[in-house]
């Protein structure tokens, strides 16, 4: 097969053999190659190409997700094999863990420290959340024991903010309730601040 290429948008080449458009590559990762337009290759060759490309275009979108916010390797590897085939995904993270730009200790410990500060969630909440982005176990605990966490803060937060007093109907309190219960709260906690049998 002869090789060709074509320009495409932000800095990338299509690579095309026979006519026919097969992938696209960053263009330093064309560069770099020893293809040339013209040149007869083969599968093999193509698929080295490829796999080159995948692997370097994975990296450069990781790149712009952990710009926008910190990602743990969980979150990371989903949303890559979105578009990355496995080789590229693996390639990439273990590129950004040798560039110590994912730690899932480190994500843990800002991520819980974060939904306690922000949204005042309980440990069993913070759990909970640690796990839907793939930290578990160990991880995940030691994240939590880092806190100093006074369930009494998160409880008064959300009183103050449905303006429960000892007037409040039942309704209301069972709002309040409901949306302590969510964050993790339990319910012994709760019927501490709250008079739940009023």
């Amino acid at each position: 097969m002869e090789i060709s290429v074509k320009s495409a948008k932000g800095g990338k080449i299509k690579i095309c053999a026979d006519g026919e458009e097969l992938f696209t590559v960053p263009c330093d990762i064309w560069y770099s190659s020893h293809l040339r337009e013209g040149d007869e290759v083969t599968w093999e060759e193509l698929s080295v190409l490829k796999s080159s490309g995948d692997s370097s275009l994975a990296l450069e979108s990781a790149f712009r997700m952990l710009n926008l916010r910190d990602h743990s390797e969980y979150e990371l590897r989903s949303k890559l094999s979105r578009s990355f085939p496995d080789e590229a995904v693996d390639s990439a993270v273990l590129k950004l863990k040798e560039l110590g730009l994912i730690n899932d200790a480190e994500f843990a410990i800002m991520f819980a420290e974060d939904l306690y500060e922000r949204k005042a969630f309980a440990p069993k909440r913070i759990l909970l959340e640690l796990k839907n982005r793939g930290i578990r176990g160990e991880i995940a605990e030691n994240a939590i024991n880092a806190l100093d966490i006074d369930s009494k803060i998160g409880i008064i937060k959300v009183i103050e903010k449905y303006r429960l007093t000892s007037e409040s109907t039942a309704k209301e309190k069972d709002r309040a309730i409901r949306k302590l219960l969510n964050m993790g709260y339990s319910f012994s906690d709760i019927s501490k601040y709250i008079n739940i049998h009023e």
